[in-house]
């Protein structure tokens, strides 16, 4: 069985949109870590969003894109 995360599946529904995206892991000099997430389509529609964690970077990326569809 195939133990998905929260943002794994949010991943897939992007994808299956037709977004692309990206996850960059950041950590500052004092070792705080910051997640930035990007999605993009062919109609040149970019979102981006930085977090503390992974899974609310995922959750806010996808908010941010079906807010723009609306």
């Amino acid at each position: 069985m195939k133990s998905d995360t929260r943002w794994q599946r949010i991943a897939e529904r992007l994808a299956e949109s037709g977004w692309s995206w990206r996850h960059v892991h950041l950590e500052d000099r004092v070792g705080r870590g910051r997640h930035v997430v990007e999605a993009h389509n062919d109609d040149g529609l970019t979102h981006a969003v930085v977090a503390d964690s992974v899974n609310p970077a995922f959750v806010a990326l996808e908010h941010s894109v079906k807010s723009a569809s609306k």
